[in-house]
This record gives structure tokens, C-alpha cells and sequence, in this order.
């Protein structure tokens, strides 16, 4: 049996509080997904590092017929702390600089001959570095970790930017709350003072408040749950595109269990600072009413 008069504001505070957590949702899920992609990127290349050698034909003086490329070859061999050591074709390194230069300008150009490395431990750049200076000074290195240092910028300020966005939402949801709870006193007002003439406490008339907005919260909650996961199950393979390029992965696997607890974790807490909110403000309007 319902005391109060309350479908107009369920429907309000229902509408707006599928919304705000259907964001929130969708903020933490893109959240998650950036970091793991960020993190697979990172470990795939952070113990990468790219040489450049100008001119990688150009004979050594007194060198009996070695090349720049040769040379460079050797003193990377003599390095313990190199694992691998791949030589990139011609072909690949037209296909990296393809998007930024024309094709004509290609084949008018001496391309420089890029070696990719792979460091059992950074801490040799220094020795590496000078070794090769003292071949050529034109060659340089690429450290492929350095290189990742905006980009980890960039996904620091996106984490900061989704936090923001969660916050925001949660705001928004609260305040619907207050509001919601405030047009319900001022509608139910008479009935309000049926029941205090009877004898019924405030906490007895904000604890029937709140089982009305644990109806509508745990309602929202699971439809903003829902509609999150079918966006991102639609969403799923330009998300792959977006955040893995060509690398076939499974996201929903690849996201692990406190992500997962997390996510469920959101729903779950907008209901439950919703009914706190909701009680409190009761308590604190009749308060001010009477």
C-alpha cells in the first residue's frame, strides 16, 4: 500500500538517474580500456629502441670494403645486453613514412637504414650511444619509452577526464535525489500531517521515502547497467579498431577482476548514496517545516 502520491517525481528521478549512470558506466568502461591498451603498447615496446643510420652504403675508410650499415651491425653484436637485433627493409620503412611523404619524393631520396633493438636493460643507452657516435656522428638513437612519455600524458589527463566525468554524475544524480525528495514532501504535504497528527516520527516517514527511491535506484541500475554493456558490445570491434589497431584481442577477457568489481561496484553505490541522500534531506526538510 503506497502513502504517497510520488509516480511524477519516480519518473523524474528514475529518467535522470538511468542517465547519469548509464555515463558513469560508460566513463569507467572507456577508462578501463584505454589503460589496457596504453599498458599492452607500452610493455610491447618499452624495452624497444630504433637506430638510424645515414647513408647505410657509404663505405668505412680503410674499412676493405665495409659499410656505414656493416659497421654499426658489428659494434650492436658486441652489446651482451641486446637481444634481438632486426634490420628493417626497405619496403617497411617506405610504408612507416608513407602517410608523410608523397611516393614520388620517395624514390628521389636516400632513406636512412633503421635498426630495431630489443634491450634486455635500458641502462647501456649511454655506452650504446657513444659506441655508435664514435662511428658516425649522424647516427642517432630512438628510445621507443621516451617516445610513449606524451602519449602517457595524454592518457593521464583521459583517466582525469573520466574521473571528472563519474564525478559530475554523481553530482547531478544527488542533487536529483534532493530535488526529487523536496517536490515529493511539498506534494504529499497534507498527508505528511495526517501522519505526524497520528504520531508518526520523521524517521518513520523518511524511511518510507527511501523504500520508494530504493524501488526507482535499484530500477535505474540495472537498466544504466544494461544499456552500458549493449553500447559497449556494439561498440566493441571500433573499439578494437580505436585502442588496439589490427591486434585480434578479446577486451572483455583482457579486463581483469577488480575492473570488473569496479564497474559493478558503480551502480551499486549511486543507489545506495542515493537512498543516504534521500533520508537525510527528508529528516532535514521536516525539520525545517515544522
Amino acid at each position: 500500500m503506497r502513502i504517497f502520491k510520488l509516480a511524477g517525481s519516480n519518473f523524474f528521478l528514475g529518467w535522470i538517474m538511468t542517465s547519469m549512470i548509464y555515463l558513469a558506466l560508460l566513463a569507467v568502461l572507456f577508462s578501463t580500456v584505454s589503460t589496457l591498451s596504453f599498458d599492452k603498447w607500452r610493455s610491447a615496446t618499452r624495452d624497444l629502441v630504433t637506430i638510424h643510420v645515414p647513408n647505410p652504403t657509404e663505405r668505412i675508410a680503410n674499412g676493405a670494403g665495409v659499410t656505414r650499415l656493416d659497421d654499426t651491425l658489428k659494434i650492436l653484436r658486441a652489446f651482451p645486453d641486446i637481444e634481438s637485433v632486426t634490420v628493417l627493409e626497405k619496403n617497411d620503412i617506405e610504408r612507416l613514412i608513407n602517410p608523410l611523404v608523397e611516393r614520388d619524393i620517395l624514390k628521389n631520396i636516400l632513406l636512412p637504414a633503421l635498426i630495431e633493438i630489443r634491450l634486455s636493460r635500458n641502462d647501456i643507452l649511454p655506452d650504446l650511444n657513444t659506441s655508435l657516435k664514435s662511428l658516425s656522428t649522424e647516427i642517432f638513437i630512438e628510445s621507443h619509452a621516451e617516445l610513449f612519455l606524451p602519449d602517457a600524458k595524454t592518457f593521464s589527463g583521459a583517466k582525469k577526464l573520466f574521473s571528472v566525468i563519474v564525478s559530475l554524475t554523481l553530482f547531478v544524480a544527488m542533487i536529483s535525489v534532493i530535488f526529487a525528495v523536496h517536490s515529493g514532501l511539498a506534494i504529499n504535504r497534507e498527508t505528511i500531517q495526517v501522519m505526524h497528527l497520528i504520531g508518526a516520527k520523521n524517521g518513520f516517514i523518511a524511511r518510507t521515502f527511501q523504500k520508494h527511491v530504493l524501488t526507482v535506484l535499484g530500477f535505474s541500475s540495472a537498466c544504466g547497467m544494461a544499456l552500458a554493456m549493449g553500447t559497449f558490445f556494439i561498440l566493441d570491434r571500433l573499439l578494437k579498431v580505436a585502442f588496439f589497431g589490427d591486434v585480434e584481442i578479446d577486451i572483455f577477457k583482457q579486463i581483469n577482476l577488480l575492473d570488473w568489481i569496479i564497474f559493478m561496484l558503480v551502480p551499486v553505490s549511486y543507489a545506495l548514496m542515493g537512498i543516504i541522500v534521500a533520508g537525510v534531506s527528508v529528516l532535514i526538510l521536516l525539520r525545517k517545516q515544522s
